[in-house]
């Protein structure tokens, strides 16, 4: 594999992480992939640990951690000091359960949404709502 064969434009970064160029290059200002290496064009070139981390980090923000936060994982993460595993933990698991709560509300939320469906449907069919599971 030739030096050029492991390294990914910015497009196609951008392509396989779902995110736009300009966002690609905010996340690069802000320094949360590192050092990119460029190209001679002086263009961002993306590899194998860059697009990784971007998973991540893309994650972290879909699922609503802070970027502050974001950028304080991605520090940690790409200092490759054993020091900084507790903070990287701490971080995750404290994101995961505002997570799962997020996910409990919107469970909730939906079932909710799904009763009300089943009740305009019951009306427009000369029928009774469905009883309320869950009364808030």
């Amino acid at each position: 594999m030739t030096t050029s064969e492991r390294y990914v434009s910015i497009g196609e970064a951008a392509r396989q992480s779902g995110l736009t160029v300009d966002t690609l290059r905010y996340y690069d200002r802000e320094g949360l992939l590192g050092e990119l290496p460029r190209d001679t064009g002086g263009r961002r070139r993306f590899d194998a640990d860059a697009l990784g981390l971007l998973d991540v980090l893309v994650a972290l923000r879909r699922t609503g951690m802070p970027i502050e936060a974001v950028r304080e994982f991605s520090r940690h993460s790409r200092s490759g000091n054993d020091a900084t595993r507790a903070a990287r933990l701490a971080l995750l698991r404290s994101h995961g359960e505002r997570v799962r709560a997020d996910l409990r509300q919107l469970q909730a939320d939906l079932e909710l949404i799904e009763w009300k469906v089943a009740a305009y449907t019951a009306a427009e069919n000369g029928e009774d709502p469905p009883p309320r599971k869950d009364q808030r």
